[in-house]
């Protein structure tokens, strides 16, 4: 499944989802995302300082690693996403988050054939043959599929340094949390940028030590400011009543 499919099935599986921010302080962070109305491909997001965990309803759960704030290493890349990059950050014992593709090894065995057509290296009848001998086999375990490139010989073609060629692509499990963990912090930004007078005072405090914590000292001044002209509001409104 490509990335595109899996971006399109994420926001599928998610089209009815709404974060409820279960803690905030600072960078402690435990962030809740599901369909109030089913708990299918609920996830969670929790942080603390210099890493992020991430768990539900898709995979076995992944643990990252890199900056005090995990939110900001995961923004760098918005609005698209770096598996590659991110999977060198997992933590602890995780296994590795690739696995044999049958579609990636189609895929190499075409473009190589196409490269020896474009040298002049394929004897005439070689693309039947590959088809014949290769593609239209079960090609489902990686060690039978690479029996049979191994094994491959016409005319005295045969496919070189078969041992070098990697068939391992991302899980889609992997590709929808790192989708998951992006949207995830959108949301939460997006319902950062809320005034104090929508919010209660203990998310608007938070607000402004998460926004210290990111040395976003602007945005600081700002929310205290909208936090004050909240509470003189409130302090006027109990006055008049």
């Amino acid at each position: 499944m490509s990335d595109d499919n899996i971006a399109a099935r994420f926001q599928s599986d998610t089209a009815d989802h709404v974060m409820t921010v279960l803690h905030e302080d600072g960078l402690y962070r435990h962030l809740r995302l599901m369909n109030p109305r089913s708990s299918e491909y609920w996830f969670e997001i929790v942080t603390w300082p210099g890493s992020l965990a991430m768990r539900g309803d898709v995979g076995d759960g992944f643990v990252f690693s890199r900056l005090d704030d995990m939110f900001q290493f995961f923004r760098a890349d918005r609005p698209g996403i770096n598996p590659h990059y991110w999977a060198e950050k997992l933590g602890g014992e995780r296994r590795s988050v690739k696995e044999y593709s049958e579609v990636l090894f189609r895929q190499l065995v075409v473009e190589h054939f196409v490269e020896s057509v474009r040298w002049s290296d394929a004897p005439r009848g070689l693309g039947k043959a590959i088809r014949a001998e290769i593609l239209n086999q079960d090609l489902t375990h990686e060690g039978d599929a690479r029996d049979l490139l191994e094994g491959f010989e016409f005319k005295g073609f045969e496919f070189s340094d078969v041992w070098e060629w990697d068939f391992h692509d991302y899980e889609p499990e992997f590709i929808w949390a790192c989708h998951a963990i992006v949207w995830a912090i959108g949301q939460y930004d997006a319902a950062r940028q809320q005034s104090p007078a929508q919010a209660s005072p203990t998310a608007a405090l938070s607000a402004i030590r998460t926004a210290a914590q990111d040395s976003d000292m602007a945005r600081v001044r700002q929310l205290v400011a909208d936090y004050y002209a909240d509470l003189r509001g409130a302090e006027d409104m109990a006055v008049s009543s």
